[in-house]
């Protein structure tokens, strides 16, 4: 131990972390990139830095690898009410016009604390929302907080805090929010199920998801993330951003993150002295109005692998246009093709294009089971969940025995707060098939979340069990390309919040910290 890495060798395992978690380790920061390299290879047991890394560079990496590597190279300092001008700007611009609009109607708030670090961010949100909304409770809040380090997850389901945490926060707050103990803090019960502490790796995970419920957020902080990765992986976690957000959702960065280059697609706009992206929002008339033909959707290269980009005929009108028949399927276009190319739209995140294509389908085919599911997901990703449900509902009137629609009906009601009904329509996709292991998965984090431990550990048994059936590198149906083998990990990383919340109780407190996990809980 202490001997020097050679250059070489830290440009090429900087270049791998890079591909492999998004995390930027350009030449001026090697001397930090060594310094977690020696702390990682303790933590895995070597005494040879070098062997190490080949060793690790040249095996194919598990998430708890991930993460142990995570939480040597990240560093998670922060503290609540962290910038208190663009909080300020949060709380009485966007929080309020959302509860302005939606009032009466939608009474619904998605917020997502990508790179949540210990929790002070996800739980200052919570905090502010109880601040700001009297009827709270008449609400569907979702504050999902995500974080690559398992050490932060840990300390921020715990929800306990020393004093360098409240470095800005009027004493007020804390006598309202949190119970002392000792020289330490603890945030009320009441604020900790307000959140969703799960695992996230923006560089590998995929979103925007219905199965980590990353869609159709109406705000995202990722403030004091976006400094560690390259500029090309910034721009690629942007775009999928703006796919998560719903039209007018706002992207938080850290103010010293700020820069046009990084952001396309999204509009700048100043509040209160703080910078904000905006996602614009895009009537269908205007996008084909942009498009320079107000009748005609063309086809653009296929995305999806599998797709005969031939078969497709790449920059042939899909739609009639002109004043007879506009808008109809023009003739010799395939239902195959035009539902190829609106899943191809979906997946690169063109909602209203997939959209408009789904419904001049479902009109020349009222009953195409597969275009309704599809109108369904869209109208998940844009949170018009009231049409999601519709859609994904006559899909299964019309193919009952679908195991698949049923998950994704189950996904819906859990984003509504249905959970109730969600459990009854996954245990009708497990009737269908009973190898239906992301069903049970589901069921096991619903259980979970109502407290149902044992309920909850069944499940997650079956599901693994199931999932041992597998491969490694199968894909699993209805998972949106996640593999058998990251479901696997995925569970057993849920272990140690069920330790932590073991311990909670055994001090007879924490009677909510279930509200743990990727889905449901």
């Amino acid at each position: 131990m202490g001997k020097m890495i050679t250059d070489n060798l830290l440009a090429q395992f900087s270049g791998f972390v890079e591909s492999h978690m998004g995390l930027s380790f350009p030449q001026e920061k090697w001397p930090d990139l060594e310094k977690g390299l020696r702390a990682a290879c303790g933590q895995f047991g070597g005494d040879q830095e070098e062997t190490f890394i080949r060793e690790f560079m040249a095996a194919s990496l598990s998430r708890r690898q991930i993460e142990i590597l995570a939480a040597c190279l990240t560093v998670g300092e922060t503290y609540f009410f962290r910038e208190k001008n663009v909080l300020e700007a949060v709380k009485y611009l966007a929080l309020a016009e959302i509860i302005r609009t939606r009032r009466g109607a939608d009474q619904s708030i998605r917020i997502w604390s990508a790179g949540c670090a210990g929790g002070e961010e996800p739980y200052t949100i919570a905090m502010m929302l109880q601040m700001l909304v009297p009827d709270l409770k008449e609400w569907n809040i979702t504050i999902l907080a995500t974080d690559i380090n398992p050490l932060f997850l840990e300390k921020a389901v715990k929800g306990v805090y020393t004093p360098w945490s409240f470095r800005e926060v009027p004493e007020q707050i804390i006598n309202r929010f949190f119970i002392k103990q000792g020289d330490r803090f603890e945030i009320l019960p009441e604020i900790k199920k307000m959140v969703t502490f799960s695992y996230h790796n923006l560089m590998q995970d995929d979103y925007p998801s219905l199965l980590n419920n990353t869609n159709a957020m109406d705000l995202i902080f990722c403030r004091n993330v976006l400094m560690y990765f390259s500029p090309e992986t910034i721009k690629n976690v942007a775009r999928r951003f703006h796919r998560c957000l719903t039209e007018g959702g706002r992207l938080i960065v850290s103010q010293t993150e700020v820069n046009d280059v990084y952001f396309p697609g999204f509009e700048k706009v100043c509040q209160a002295g703080a910078m904000f992206f905006v996602k614009p929002s895009v009537m269908r008339q205007t996008d084909r109005v942009q498009r320079g033909n107000p009748q005609t959707i063309s086809l653009p290269r296929p995305l999806r692998v599998g797709v005969d980009r031939h078969s497709l005929l790449e920059d042939v009108s899909l739609l009639e246009d002109g004043n007879h028949g506009a808008g109809k399927i023009r003739k010799g276009v395939t239902e195959e093709s035009l539902y190829e190319q609106a899943d191809n739209f979906f997946a690169q995140g063109e909602y209203h294009r997939a959209e408009e294509l789904l419904e001049r389908l479902i009109e020349s085919s009222p009953g195409h089971a597969e275009a309704l599911s599809l109108l369904g997901r869209v109208c998940a990703n844009q949170g018009r969940l009231d049409d999601a449900l519709r859609f994904i509902e006559e899909a299964i009137s019309v193919d009952t025995m679908n195991p698949g629609r049923h998950y994704l009906h189950a996904s819906i009601l859990i984003e509504m707060g249905r959970r109730p009904e969600a459990m009854t329509a996954l245990k009708k996709a497990i009737y269908i098939d009973t190898d239906f292991a992301l069903a049970y998965f589901a069921m096991g984090n619903l259980a979970l979340g109502s407290g149902n431990r044992v309920e909850a550990e069944r499940d997650f048994n079956t599901a693994l069990l199931l999932l041992g059936k597998h491969s490694h590198d199968d894909i699993l149906p209805e998972a949106e390309g996640m593999t058998a083998g990251r479901l696997m990990e995925l569970i057993g990383s849920m272990q140690w919040r069920k330790t932590e919340r073991r311990g909670t109780r055994d001090q007879g407190r924490g009677t909510r910290d279930e509200r743990c996990g990727p889905i449901g809980c």
